[in-house]
Parts: structure tokens; sequence; C-alpha cells
């Protein structure tokens, strides 16, 4: 397997390491500009990260990790030990409207769809965990389409698995590089668009029915030209008479490779668009933004936007999974952390007061003295934080740190062959990157199954995905206002 050179992966670690100081040392107003990394990172073009983005050999799942058949009921009571989260606590019942989602999703009772949506920092910002995550999930409970991407790479190696973009003309602004609060539409990030600015996407499944353009309508806004496999197939037309977020819908014909956006009248603003698949299922969205922390979801969105982009995507789970960045700074862990979580969940709860959230915590993270790797002291504090606030906020809580190990786990990551951790000791390589995913949705259908033993309801299994024909093809799409 290909690896990225250690001595340029640290150089980047430093420099970022560096700006992530100012942002917390000295103001608090200003993040990490990806375009100061631009000169200095240099990454190939295509999905590639720290390690390439690609499917890996992966050894078998340890039996301890093994993920269980949620269609599997009536447990004997001799296995009910297989029943316990060591790693998720529920508390009160915090994931039970996302486990009855799933439920009414696989029975075929009201419900064709089950959306996630996961914040978190840069391993989501290349839909490492999420990614595989996604795959696994959809494998048990039905694929609804790749769910959310962003347009245009804020970052060279920000990716979605299956699925490639290139783009050309956008400026990008994300929450993280201003950090100042705006309308960041759900994804963290604005993509101003002159004439002639385009976005190419190529699907690697060539079965999605439908995209969905989220942008803003405004006054003297311009039109998005969209086509499929170079067939015009409709325009997005952003002129309106106020300023407001808004979503549009327009089919694409089944077996469509690759989707191209197109800027055409006047300048437009996009905050990125949906794929869709006409059939029951999961969808897993990853946002993910580079060196981002909880302050980006607690000051840098614009709560009314915010709410709003949430309220139309309406997911079932919401995931808040940062902290790595945060840990290199004990003097803000220790003041000041708590209080912007909390301020955090609150936004999401505000938005979405029915569904579920689960904090998610770092991973361990290893900093060097000498020739030992030791986990770095705020991590465990982080976590406990985590914990607590989950409880006091009735939020489910997946400790990542201890089911991956605990303290000096990125040592022994590091020193396998290959590698489950980069040289940086925070980024997990695609086979790291999947060990988390299984311990995540390991700890999910054990939860949910515990849900179903409780909750069996409906027993009838989920009818064959029927994909139906495609609608005809519009002009126009018709707007669906989200503010």
């Amino acid at each position: 397997m290909p690896t990225f050179p250690k001595q340029t992966l640290l150089a980047i670690a430093t420099f970022a390491a560096i700006l992530l100081a100012v942002h917390y040392g000295i103001s608090r107003t200003k993040g990490l500009d990806p375009s100061t990394l631009r000169p200095i990172a240099k990454f190939p073009s295509g999905p590639t990260a720290f390690f390439p983005i690609a499917k890996v050999p992966f050894p078998p799942t340890p039996a301890a990790l093994a993920i269980p058949d949620p269609l599997a009921h009536g447990l004997k009571a001799a296995a009910n030990s297989t029943l316990e989260s060591k790693f998720l606590i529920d508390y009160n019942g915090a994931l039970d409207h996302f486990y009855a989602a799933l439920r009414d999703l696989h029975s075929g009772q009201s419900r064709r769809t089950v959306r996630i949506v996961h914040f978190g920092d840069s391993p989501t910002t290349a839909d490492l965990i999420t990614g595989d995550a996604r795959d696994l999930l959809q494998e048990r409970f039905g694929n609804a389409g790749p769910g959310f991407i962003l347009i245009a790479k804020p970052w060279a190696w920000y990716s979605h698995h299956g699925v490639d973009i290139s783009a050309t003309g956008w400026k990008i602004d994300t929450a993280v590089g201003s950090m100042r609060e705006a309308n960041y539409g759900l994804g963290g990030a604005i993509f101003t668009g002159p004439v002639g600015a385009t976005s190419t996407i190529h699907l690697a499944a060539h079965d999605s029915t439908s995209i969905e353009v989220q942008y803003l309508e405004e006054p003297g806004g311009g039109n998005l030209d969209i086509t499929a496999d170079g067939a015009p197939i409709g325009a997005i037309i952003t002129a309106a008479e106020t300023k407001k977020n808004a979503a549009s819908t327009l089919p694409i014909p089944a077996g469509t490779k690759q989707v191209k956006l197109a800027v055409s009248g006047s300048p437009v603003q996009i905050f990125g668009v949906v794929f869709s698949r006409d059939n029951r299922g999961l969808t897993y969205d990853s946002i993910g933004l580079n060196g981002a922390s909880t302050t980006v979801m607690s000051r840098a969105f614009n709560p009314q936007t915010f709410s709003a982009a949430l309220e139309h995507r309406n997911p079932d789970l919401v995931v808040i999974n940062y902290g790595t960045n945060e840990s290199g700074y004990p003097a803000y862990v220790e003041k000041q952390y708590e209080s912007e979580l909390i301020r955090a969940i609150g936004r999401v709860r505000a938005a979405l007061p029915g569904a579920s959230i689960l904090i998610m915590s770092p991973m361990d993270r290893g900093e060097r003295s000498g020739s030992q790797i030791t986990t770095m002291r705020a991590i465990p504090e982080i976590v406990a934080i985590q914990q607590r606030v989950a409880d006091k906020t009735g939020c489910g809580f997946f400790n990542t740190y201890q089911a991956m190990g605990g303290n000096g786990t990125m040592s022994l990551w590091y020193n396998r062959h290959p590698p489950l951790v980069g040289a940086d000791l925070i980024h997990p390589s695609p086979q790291g990157a999947r060990l988390v995913a299984q311990l995540l949705t390991s700890q999910l259908l054990i939860g949910y199954e515990r849900y179903m033993q409780n909750h069996p309801g409906p027993q009838q299994k989920l009818p064959a995905p029927v994909i139906s024909e495609t609608s005809a093809q519009a002009n126009k799409a018709k707007p669906t206002g989200v503010q």
C-alpha cells in the first residue's frame, strides 16, 4: 500500500498546529484558513488524503467486534450478554427515535428513508470512518443514495466514497476558514460561482435517480444549468425577491454516470447537493471540516440558517464528533469546552427536537516524548466531559477512545505493519478507519437489537428495493424553501 511521506505529513501537522494555536491561544474569532495550507501541502489530486481512500484488504473482524444481524430476533437468554453495548451509552432511551426509524424502515411501515448526519473534523472531511459506517449500515438497511456532497473541494483531500468531484471557478468560504458567524448551509461551506463556474460529479454507482441542489435564493441570482451524461435535465433559477435558503430537486436518468453543474446568467451561491435513490434505505451524510472544533457548530454556523438546513434535511440521528483539535489546548478544555459543547447540542436540539443525538468521542491522539508515544493528556479529559454532557443533555454517547483501546492506543496502532494511523498520530489509515467504523456500527446495531426486543413492532420483512422509472425531465425544478 502506498504511504504518504512521513516528513511531509509531520510538516503539515506542525504547520496546522501553529495556526490552531493562534485560533485558540490568541483569538477564537479566527480559524484555520485552508488556503494557507494549499501551497505547503501539495497533496495529489483525486480522492486522496493522508492515505489513499481506496478499498484495501482488511483482516477478518475479531469476534468481539462482530456486527450482529439486526433481523435475528428471539435470541436465547444465555446469549443476552451479547446485547450489552460496552462503549455506547444510551441515556434514558436517547437513541430510541433513531432505532424506531430503523424498525419502521425495515418493516415497511410508513418509512422510506432513515437519515444520519455526522459532523466532524479532518477524518470526516476525507470520509474516513463515515464512509465505512455508511457502507456497513446500508448493507443492512438498504441504500438510499450517497447523500449530501459538497460541489467542490475546499481541501485537496475532501472526498466521499463512491463519488469523485472536479470543479473550476468557485470561490469557497468555510466555517473554519473564516471562523465568523455566517450562512454556511448544512455542509459548513459556501460556494460562490461566477458565470462559467462548473462542477462535475462522477458517480461510481450508476443508480441515483435524483439530485437536490441546496442554494441561496436572492435578488439578481443566476442560473445553475444541470446535465446528466452530457444531456440537459433542467436548470435551477436562484433569482428571487428576497434572500433565503432553498432547495430544488431534479430527476436524473437511470444509469447516469456524470452530473455537471454550470453557472449562467449571473453569479450563484450553492451549499451542496444531495444524490438519492428511489427506494427504501438509509443515507449517511459526512459533514467534515478540516481543522474543525466544537466552536464551529456553536459559534460559526448562523443559528437561524443552520436550523433551517437541519430541519430541511430532517435526520433521524445527528452525530457530533469533535474533540481532536481541542485536545492540544488543555486550558481551553478545562475552562470552556463543556459550555461550547452544550451550546452546540442546544442548536441541534432547537432545530430537531425529536431527533436522536449521539456524541462521538475523539479517537486516541498520540504525542512523542523521545522514543515513546503517549496519549495526550487532554484526550481522556475531553471524553469524560462529553460523557457527562451527554447524560446532562439527553444524548447518546459513543466512547471511541475506549472502544479502540484507550490509553496508549496510538502507539500500538502506529507500530503495526501496516500502521493503522499516520505519522501525525491523529489520522487513521483506511484500515484504522474501518476498525473504528466497525466499532461504531456494531455498538449501534447491538443497541438496535436490544430496542427491537423491547419494542418488537411489525415483523414483516423489508420488500426488495424497486427503482421507479425516471419521471419526465423538467425544464425547471420547482424550488422548496428551507428558511
